[in-house]
């Protein structure tokens, strides 16, 4: 039996090995908060595990049957990787199915890179002793390195939006449970190596191919599973777009409606004046220009995309008796995209519309929009009345529709928009008031 520092030793090296060829599918996801003590953290917690881990492992009797042997390995590398995808998700901003999904992708390449070395070892050192220095830099440090950046390069950062390891799709996680299952089964089935013959030899190599083959395969498979996933939930987020974009289209009408409606009224009252006595054309005269007042709703604010949005959601207010108010610096939104501006202003007046709305009191239909510098960022604040108490999940709103696969996308909107300039959203409901806070760093 092993000494216990040589087995200390063993497991030192294959968690280094595990957390290398892990770390391209760590390199693109967002950090927790306090991410080095969260990281310092989760590492004394895992290194616990793993010792406690290893300690059952070793008092635990049935070494010596070949069964309990292997139901003590399952045992042992399962709780080690459960326990490390914990460590993952408690500093890095991912669920903890994407955790996993990360540390099992990486077992794999540490499974693979290690029988790389073990080849090595039984092709070249099966009879002499290998050096230290070739034994720890480059077979235990080195090529599960090239490992690793060979699959981020050829494999992972093609395949997978590192940022993006938030699904919980059950297909790639039942796909990811049998990859892990895999590969320990294939460490289990192993032959020792036994140097008493170039047959020996040649056998223990061609299973350590086996592995190699069965551990990329897999990987392989789950890599692609998870990029289904994407196209899938890419799929899903174009298809409430285009649902938006038609409830957009629809309120655009009806505000072209509103003006046609105007106008129309407008023409009928010209051709009435000639007939009108004195007075009764003064009165009409008044509601000509009351009509026209209309064109007060022209907007501007420096900023072309601004003004439309402005122009278009008060018009809109004015039909449906809503108080919409506004103080804009349109200038500030002049380093953003257009199209940023008319989707983010867009849906957060389109959001307090949809809700005050609903306030069958008028005098309660109040919407206050403001946006001007402070400190130099971008300060955007929105608030409306708003007397039915909103939950919230992830710091969200909850869509309060119905159909839910079609709705609550234009919070996200705001949120990504936000984020894509370095900005932060702020969601809160108060004394029946709900608004929505941005600050973006302001660019020269």
């Amino acid at each position: 039996m092993l000494e216990y520092k040589d087995i200390i030793r063993m497991v030192a090296v294959f968690l280094m090995q595990l957390l290398i060829c892990e770390a391209g599918f760590l390199v693109g996801l967002p950090r927790r908060k306090h991410f080095t003590v969260r990281l310092i953290g989760s590492a004394v917690l895992f290194i616990g595990v793993v010792g406690a881990n290893l300690y059952v492992r070793r008092i635990l009797p049935g070494e010596d049957i070949v069964l309990m042997a292997h139901l003590k390995s399952i045992l042992y590398f399962s709780v080690i990787v459960f326990a490390n995808a914990l460590a993952v998700h408690l500093s890095f901003d991912t669920t903890y199915p994407g955790a996993l999904f990360a540390v099992i992708g990486g077992y794999s390449i540490e499974h693979a890179a290690s029988r790389f070395s073990y080849i090595i070892k039984a092709c070249f050192f099966a009879t002499k002793p290998l050096p230290p220095v070739l034994n720890y830099v480059g077979l235990n440090f080195l090529i599960p390195l090239v490992f690793s950046l060979l699959s981020y390069f050829l494999l992972i950062r093609r395949s997978i939006a590192t940022n993006q390891l938030q699904y919980n799709n059950k297909k790639v996680l039942a796909v990811s449970g049998v990859n892990l299952f895999i590969c320990v089964a294939l460490s289990l089935l192993e032959p020792e190596l036994v140097a008493d013959s170039e047959i020996s030899v040649l056998i223990t190599c061609a299973s350590y191919v086996n592995a190699i083959v069965g551990c990329l395969l897999c990987l392989l498979l789950q890599v692609g599973l998870f990029r289904e996933s994407e196209l899938d939930e890419k799929n899903r987020i174009l298809g409430e777009m285009l649902q938006l974009e038609r409830e957009k289209q629809a309120l655009s009408k009806e505000t072209i409606d509103i003006i046609n409606q105007k106008c129309h009224d407008l023409r009928h009252q010209i051709r009435m004046l000639e007939r009108k006595t004195p007075e009764e054309r003064s009165k009409s005269l008044q509601s000509i220009y009351d009509a026209t007042r209309i064109y007060d709703s022209i907007v501007k604010t420096g900023n072309g995309s601004v003004d439309l949005v402005l122009m278009e959601k008060k018009l809109f207010c004015e039909k449906y008796d809503i108080h919409f108010s506004y103080l804009v610096d349109g200038e500030k939104f002049n380093f953003m995209d257009e199209a940023d501006i008319y989707a983010m202003l867009g849906n957060m007046l389109d959001n307090a519309i949809e809700s005050v709305i609903k306030e069958s009191d008028p005098d309660k239909r109040i919407i206050h929009f403001v946006a001007h510098t402070r400190s130099c960022m971008l300060y955007i604040n929105m608030e409306n009345y708003c007397s039915t108490p909103i939950r919230f999940q992830d710091n969200l709103p909850e869509t309060s529709k119905t159909d839910k696969a079609f709705h609550g996308f234009g919070t996200k909107s705001i949120v990504h928009i936000a984020e894509s300039y370095g900005g932060t959203v702020l969601f809160q409901q108060e004394n029946n008031y709900f608004s929505v806070e941005i600050l973006i760093p302001l660019k020269n």
